[in-house]
């Protein structure tokens, strides 16, 4: 039975890059539902709720992005590494293992703005949105270094012409979209 695109998450790196993109969108977007709740001077509830779920979406999808990481490291470490290449993996990794965590920080700090005491509401939202852009670049030097991984140094990526699959393009197949020269 083929289940198509689910087939993927067998491969420990197409898994990975998959996954990747769950603490990359909720890290990387995190300040925007940050500022609306500031817009509402740290008040709403609803803001505040979604705030909170939205950096534990961001602090589950790391671990999951970190745990499929480590399966497709253990396939690239056996592969002959340079020491840059090496030095950069490790950098990659030490980011990405304790990733989980730091999304917690403005979430706690959004749950403490539901203390009514204004001066703590009002300082506790401020430091959240200052959290959630250390989110934001901690989440886009991960991800900066993992894309350098693959698109620089080709790790993690089946070699041209490998069976995707089980099917090997043949010589001269097309990607499927050359450009018409025809205007009709």
């Amino acid at each position: 039975m083929d289940f198509g695109m689910l087939s993927t998450f067998a491969d420990p790196h197409a898994r990975h890059a998959i996954l990747i993109h769950l603490p990359i969108v909720f890290g990387l977007l995190g300040i925007i539902p940050c500022l609306v709740f500031a817009a509402t001077g740290f008040k709403s509830k609803a803001a505040r709720v979604v705030c909170i779920v939205w950096f534990l979406m961001a602090s589950a999808g790391a671990v999951l992005a970190a745990n499929s990481g480590e399966e497709a490291e253990e396939l690239v470490e056996h592969s002959g590494l340079t020491a840059v290449e090496e030095e950069a993996l490790e950098e990659h990794e030490e980011l990405g293992e304790g990733g989980w965590m730091w999304p917690l920080i403005p979430a706690v700090l959004i749950a403490v703005t539901a203390v009514p005491k204004k001066q703590i509401r009002f300082a506790a939202g401020s430091l959240a949105v200052v959290a959630s852009v250390g989110v934001a670049v901690w989440v886009a030097q991960t991800a900066h270094l993992g894309g350098k991984l693959v698109y620089v140094y080709g790790l993690g990526v089946p070699d041209r012409g490998t069976a995707v699959d089980g099917v090997l393009p043949s010589r001269g197949q097309g990607s499927g979209y050359e450009e018409d020269d025809d205007d009709d």
